[in-house]
C-alpha cells in the first residue's frame, strides 16, 4: 500500500512539473516571437485587409495609422478634423503605398455610428484601434462617481 501512495504522488508530481515545463516553453515561445518580431510579414493581413484608427488626427491615433501602413496594412483613419485626416492621409498613401479611407466623425454626437457603419460596409477589418478620449469634466475624478448626466455627455479630450 506504501509502495503505490508512493507512486502515486511520484507520477503526480512529475505530471505537475511536465504541465507548468509547459506552460513556460508556450511563454517563451509567445515572448520570443513578439519581441524578436519574429511574426510574419504577413500576420496583421491574414486578419483582414484593412484596420480602423478612431482618434487618428493627433498623437498614438495617429502613430499607430502610421504603423499598421507600414506593416502593410490598408488604414481607415475617423477622427473630428477632415483636415488633419486629409494631411494624415496623403502622407500615409505616399510614404507607405497603402489605401486610405478618411472618416469625420464627433464621437461625443449619437448620430454619427450608421454614417460610420455604412462607409465601413464592404471593407475586411482585421485591426480596430478605438482610441478616442472622452473627458467628462476638466477636475480628476473616478468615473464612477460622476453623475449620469455627465457620463452620457463626456467632452472629447
Amino acid at each position: 500500500m506504501g509502495d503505490t501512495l508512493e507512486q502515486f504522488f511520484i507520477l503526480t508530481g512529475l505530471l505537475v512539473c511536465l504541465a507548468c515545463l509547459v506552460k513556460c516553453v508556450r511563454f517563451s515561445r509567445c515572448i520570443l516571437l513578439n519581441y524578436w518580431g519574429v511574426l510574419p510579414k504577413t500576420f496583421l493581413r491574414s486578419m483582414g485587409q484593412w484596420a480602423v484608427i478612431t482618434g487618428a488626427g493627433d498623437g498614438i491615433g495617429k502613430a499607430y495609422a502610421f504603423e499598421l501602413a507600414k506593416r502593410g496594412l490598408h488604414v481607415v483613419l475617423i477622427s473630428r478634423t477632415l483636415e488633419k485626416l486629409q494631411v494624415i492621409g496623403a502622407e500615409i498613401e505616399q510614404t507607405t503605398g497603402s489605401s486610405v479611407k478618411i472618416i469625420q466623425a464627433d464621437f461625443t454626437k449619437d448620430d454619427i455610428y450608421e454614417d460610420i457603419k455604412e462607409k465601413l460596409t464592404g471593407l475586411e477589418i482585421g485591426v480596430l484601434v478605438n482610441n478616442v478620449g472622452m473627458l467628462p469634466n476638466l477636475l480628476p475624478s473616478h468615473f464612477l462617481n460622476t453623475a449620469d448626466e455627465i457620463q452620457g455627455s463626456c467632452g472629447p479630450v
